[in-house]
């Protein structure tokens, strides 16, 4: 969150504590502080167990061709990068590979680039997956503990015996001055953390107390890993806050630092006495069975702590609803919905009290007529799990209907789902006619689903060569007037035949035995293998940034080489599709798909004629396939132009740009093998 800059009316108190030696101090050189051997998470997934490095002294040291090792049973060492410093008393945290440590009696050592052993954990064993990590008790000393990780920050640092040090503390707000409704921002720095060992062994926290007219407030926070604080106070009248000048003081580790601020409002000369206003609305004067009401109020008169309280009647005289609203800026407002069974229709009465005051409004419920819209709705949402499909593979088609009502009369509704070709033409197959076998009808290729009482729906459809030859699709769905589509490709490879490989667990991996492939037999009857496909599938990854690998490796004994990445993004809430949008970058720093003016492709490559992009990567060619941007369903995929072809050795960023939004990354690695 940005805040306007504080304003430079913070004073710095020096204060010289002593606190007890606790534990030996390693010095002189560069020590492992911490290891996590078993994050959250599937290790072999994820890049993602790390050592933490730290400098003691009071130099720079250069780390370049230094070795981290597993010294058990993977021993697999990260070489430093050349050009590698580490400051005094600063900390570095490293990265390696999958599966870089094992969870039971490992050792992590430290070398030098001549092979020294610098530093060397103890045996460590860490078998739970979540959040705890091996690191010493405080900055550089002996003793270790294993507690909650803390990656690139201070365990804390505890002076010699009767060593001085001097702790800074400071305090500042946004703001001198401030109306009512806005927020207050206090916060400051600290020079480090300080720990106690009374009653128990623990980290000092800040004590800030807020004083002002009637109003008095405590809060306790701890610094963050940047020994900096910050926390805030609404100035809102409701909560006690009212004209007048407020005092902060904060206290760390016996050093104490004040300012204050102050709040005005605005006064009102008049002559006459202003008359108490109190009167609530309801946005429309009828309403159906569960539909939104939104119920309105305004006061010009705010009374501190107190609430509107309201009762809906209906038309029997019998209460069926009530709350309570505190009032903002001295308005009132909430969502009401009649939901009774059966529904009681007729006129209703909405009671309202405020203080002394009262007001009432109406409003009728009425029999809901069902309207069906027959234009193609954009609301509908209907996906693929792929974009191309190997003749006579399965497709998986899924949806979900909006505003779906499981209660409604028309949930008996099936989805009809139709297919055609590129040119509009229906997808149809020859079917014989009873009595005479000689004539052919044609009938329409069609499928139906039901939709479950969330309104979602999904089937497997396997599409036969034999009427869906090499090609371009469309398939439409229509569910009582909801209209949508998705457009797919069938492609041909000599000697494939395509399985439907599941999609597996959330965030697994899909190795399995099914693989594309196809046994053929030569003239003595022999049977001869040839091309297979195994696809590695990672799917519902929540995380902003993506690194995925395509390099050669060995699935079930088999030696396969990437051939085919995939990816796939979804936005739960329409409100939020603008905001979340894919980037995807090359080992090297090229932005290859994006909205930045730098991207290779930043709309749909499907045109006219055309269904990817062509471009030039580091010496290849390559065909780029992307949906376009401010699309609930993102997706992409990149592989060779030439058929012979495989992609390079190398990594690939994914970046989900976004902010809180929720989103969920699908992809899929396609490797090619010949045995």
């Amino acid at each position: 969150m940005n805040h306007t800059p504080l304003l430079v009316i913070f004073a710095v108190l020096i204060a010289v504590i002593s606190v007890p030696a606790y534990g030996e101090l390693i010095t002189e050189h560069v020590v492992i502080n911490e290891v996590d051997t078993n994050p959250f998470g599937d290790d072999s997934l994820a890049i993602s167990e790390w050592v933490e490095l730290y400098n003691p002294t009071d130099t720079d040291v250069d780390l370049s061709g230094w070795e981290i090792a597993s010294t058990t049973v993977l021993k697999k060492t990260f070489t430093i990068p050349d050009g590698t410093i580490i400051s005094p008393e600063k900390h570095l945290t490293f990265t390696y590979a999958k599966v870089w440590f094992t969870d039971s009696s490992e050792s992590v050592e430290l070398r030098n680039p001549s092979g020294d052993i610098i530093d060397k954990t103890p045996l460590i064993s860490d078998l739970e997956n979540d959040f705890i990590s091996w690191q010493r008790s405080y900055d550089g000393h002996l003793d270790w503990e294993f507690s909650l990780g803390n990656a690139g920050g201070s365990n804390g640092k505890l002076t010699l015996s009767e060593e001085s040090s001097t702790v800074e503390v400071t305090l500042s707000t946004d703001k001198t001055n401030y109306n009512f409704d806005e927020t207050a921002i206090i916060g400051g720095t600290v020079s480090e953390k300080v720990f106690v060992e009374l009653p128990s062994f623990q980290a000092e926290p800040l004590l800030i107390k807020i004083t002002g007219p009637n109003f008095q407030q405590s809060i306790s926070l701890y610094p963050d890993y940047n020994l900096n604080y910050e926390t805030s106070l609404d100035l809102v009248q409701v909560l006690g806050i009212s004209s007048g000048t407020y005092d902060v003081i904060v206290n760390y580790a016996g050093v104490s630092e004040t300012t204050s601020f102050s709040v005005e409002s605005e006064i009102i000369e008049t002559s006459e006495i202003v008359k108490s206003v109190f009167n609530i609305n309801v946005d429309q004067s009828e309403y159906f069975v569960k539909q939104s009401i939104l119920l309105t109020g305004k006061t010009n008169e705010i009374i501190p702590y107190e609430s509107m309280k309201f009762t809906v009647i209906d038309p029997n005289g019998k209460q069926i609803n009530n709350g309570s609203l505190f009032t903002v800026d001295g308005e009132f407002d909430t969502i009401l919905s009649i939901n009774s069974n059966p529904p009681v229709f007729g006129e209703y009465v909405i009671a309202a009290e405020y203080g002394e005051q009262i007001n009432s409004t109406t409003f009728s419920l009425i029999e809901n007529v069902v309207e069906v819209d027959t234009p193609d709705s954009p609301e509908m949402i209907l996906t693929l799990d792929d974009f191309q499909y190997f003749e006579n593979a399965y497709m998986t088609i899924s949806g979900s209907i909006p505003n779906f009502d499981f209660d409604s009369d028309i949930y008996y509704q099936v989805v009809y789902l139709n297919y055609y070709s590129s040119d509009g033409k229906p997808i149809t197959f020859n079917s014989a006619v009873k009595d005479n076998p000689t004539l052919r009808d044609a009938v329409l290729f069609t499928s139906t689903a039901i939709p479950n009482s969330l309104g979602e729906f999904k089937l497997d459809v396997r599409i036969p060569s034999i009427i869906f030859p090499v090609g371009d699709y469309v398939v439409k769905a229509n569910y009582g007037g909801l209209l949508s589509s998705e457009n797919f490709s069938i492609i041909s490879e000599r000697n494939y035949d395509s399985e439907k490989i599941d999609d597996g667990d959330n965030n697994t991996v899909s190795i399995p035995g099914k693989q594309v492939s196809s046994e053929i037999l030569d003239a003595g009857g022999y049977v001869v293998s040839s091309v297979k496909t195994i696809i590695e599938k990672t799917n519902r990854i929540s995380d902003n940034l993506i690194s995925i690998e395509t390099k050669d490796k060995i699935i079930e004994e088999q030696s396969v080489q990437p051939r085919v990445l995939s990816g796939s993004m979804v936005t739960p809430s329409k409100t939020d599709i603008s905001k979340v949008n894919l980037q995807v970058s090359s080992e090297s720093g090229i932005c290859i798909i994006g909205q930045n003016s730098d991207c290779l492709v930043s709309e749909s490559t499907r045109k006219p004629g055309q269904i990817f992009e062509v471009i030039q990567l580091d010496g290849m060619s390559l065909n780029v396939r992307y949906s376009g941007p401010d699309v609930r369903l993102e997706k992409f995929s990149i592989l060779p132009q030439s058929s012979e072809d495989f992609l390079p050795d190398t990594n690939w960023n994914v970046e989900v740009l976004k902010d809180d939004e929720v989103s969920r990354f699908y992809y899929k690695v396609t490797y090619k093998t010949t045995q």
